[in-house]
């Protein structure tokens, strides 16, 4: 694979109160031919909140929508389904898998971003690279097994990819073991692996019953990275571009709810602990992430994973890095803020 080159095409969507005045007014009944239908294709995980609260919070009905959740394992799953039209949006995070399809020529585009871990303050990031009993630094990790939310080429590789070079080491220096969020917690738990990239609500789950510790700062390792989002697939993106615009909308009427400390509030906590089926306390007690209430697109990191996983051999099937008009769909999201009123 040869090296990738960087090109940084800046967005430039200018959304501030706009998005939020769009969001959270009743809009108009979903268009573009749909009847308000949206199957949502989603990883399930506290980075990715507001899409998941936004129905108990009355923001999808507000919008016309009939949203319908489909829980995916494996990311590279949620890709597949989203180019064959069997769901018309994934809430996860984009892969090696999304940019080989666009690459082919696949209608595949990033709508919004969600979750950051870099949080104002003292806060601790709710992701990080935890290790087993034993495990006390990155470097003890070389020639270990490391879980992760998929294969090199996901997301949560990504992550532990900037994690692991905090610490002088690469995605190639370990063995990537990839596993479920739940089953991350046990094998560290029983010594499968050395160590996992964990997300809220497992970290908490880690640590309080202290069978794994962090290894790396998180905020200083990936902090500027925003690898949570919405990923649309040809029907919201042109077919049904109204329903998308609608559905973006009701999304970041969450997020504009979610600012500050959402852990304090009783409506999001439960909201959030009734859909990913987990205790209210691991939610109010779990780790914190920030949401841009503009649901700004982070094309930088698609950039940057690009770079890393082109340096791993057949992860990507073409060589120079995509643009961000390419991933992205700017205009859907300026349209959600009102730009198209």
């Amino acid at each position: 694979m040869g090296a990738l080159r960087r090109r940084g095409i800046a967005l430039a969507v200018v959304l501030s109160g706009a998005m939020t005045l769009a969001a959270c007014g009743a809009g108009p009944a979903a268009g573009g031919g749909g009847d308000g239908s949206v199957r949502v294709g989603y990883i399930s995980g506290a980075a990715l909140a507001p899409a998941f609260v936004a129905d108990a919070l009355g923001c999808y009905r507000s919008h016309g929508l009939d949203v319908t959740f489909q829980p995916i394992n494996n990311p590279a799953d949620a890709i597949a389904f989203l180019s064959s039209g069997k769901i018309d949006a994934y809430v996860g995070s984009p892969s090696a898998g999304m940019f080989n399809q666009v690459a082919r020529g696949a209608n595949l585009k990033m709508v919004a971003s969600l979750g950051s871990v870099n949080t104002p303050g003292d806060e601790p990031a709710p992701s990080g690279l935890y290790g087993a009993a034993g495990v006390t630094k990155v470097a003890d990790l070389k020639g270990k097994r490391v879980a992760s939310l998929g294969t090199v080429g996901t997301a949560t590789s990504f992550l532990l990819g900037k994690s692991l070079e905090s610490g002088g080491l690469s995605l190639s220096d370990v063995e990537v073991v990839p596993l479920s969020l739940p089953d991350m917690t046990e094998a560290l738990r029983n010594g499968g692996v050395a160590a996992a990239l964990l997300v809220a609500p497992y970290t908490r789950k880690a640590v309080t019953e202290g069978f794994a510790t962090a290894l790396v700062d998180s905020k200083a390792a990936y902090g500027k990275e925003t690898t949570s989002g919405i990923m649309y697939g040809p029907n919201l993106l042109a077919k049904n571009r109204e329903t998308g615009v609608s559905y973006l909308r009701a999304v970041a009427c969450a997020a504009a709810r979610m600012q500050g400390d959402w852990r304090k509030d009783p409506e999001i906590v439960k909201a959030l602990a009734d859909f990913m089926k987990v205790p209210g306390n691991v939610i109010s007690g779990g780790g914190l992430y920030a949401f841009d209430p503009t649901l700004k697109v982070n094309a930088g990191t698609l950039t940057d994973m690009q770079k890393m996983f082109g340096s791993h051999d057949g992860t990507l099937t073409y060589d120079d890095a995509l643009p961000a008009e390419k991933l992205v769909d700017e205009q859907i999201l300026h349209d959600a803020a009102g730009g198209s009123q």
